[in-house]
């Protein structure tokens, strides 16, 4: 993953970053009343959403400690929030930091449900899952949609690799997770529009 990618490790935990803080940016501004309201995950409210997010940050930091897949399925419906949402995601994503940044960790393989892949490859799959879901959240509340664009440029120029061998993706005749690609309409779609579509968007 590392060759394949052709980039430092600083860029890829940089991507990690700019992720997690866009995400972060739009919670942050989430009205008290939006809480209940619909997104474009069609069966996820805002807080919904937000606790995927939270649960999220913190089964990968499980996986790159040594937790196994079955912990991982187990885990995806457990309530996450007791108490304030900002802050909760603020602690998850500090820790998922943390442990994609320990010594080894983008080198080891992880048990991840969909088919074991290298921490790098992990933190790809974050980076998708995250950048999509800020978008999700901006149309939600009505926020700022752009995205940072040299983490979207690099998924896409990346995306079969981020996906390479796993079972649930995108890129894969699977709907569990993800919605069937959306049609790019305009010959010159930007980048958050390409990927957005790819990830069964409609922006």
């Amino acid at each position: 993953m590392r060759e394949a990618m052709r980039e430092t490790d600083r860029a890829l935990l940089g991507y990690f970053d700019s992720a997690a803080e866009g995400f972060g940016d739009r919670l942050r501004a989430v009205p008290e009343a939006a809480w209940g309201d619909p997104t474009p995950c069609a069966e996820w409210t805002v807080r919904q959403l937000v606790e995927h997010m939270i649960r999220g940050s913190r089964l990968y930091t499980a996986l790159l400690r040594g937790g196994d897949s079955a912990r991982f399925l187990a885990d995806l419906d457990r309530d996450v929030v007791d108490g304030d949402p900002v802050t909760a995601y603020r602690d998850a994503v500090a820790e998922c930091r943390a442990a994609f940044r320990a010594a080894g960790a983008l080198d080891g393989i992880v048990d991840y449900p969909f088919g074991p892949v290298p921490g790098r490859q992990l933190l790809g799959l974050y980076v998708v899952d995250a950048i999509t879901h800020t978008w999700d959240l901006a149309r939600a509340v009505r926020l700022d949609e752009r995205l940072h664009a040299p983490t979207v440029r690099w998924v896409l120029d990346n995306f079969a690799r981020i996906y390479h061998g796993v079972s649930e993706s995108p890129i894969v005749d699977s709907d569990r997770y993800y919605g069937p690609p959306t049609r790019v309409s305009a010959p010159d779609a930007s980048d958050r529009d390409r990927l957005l579509h790819a990830m069964g968007r409609t922006p």
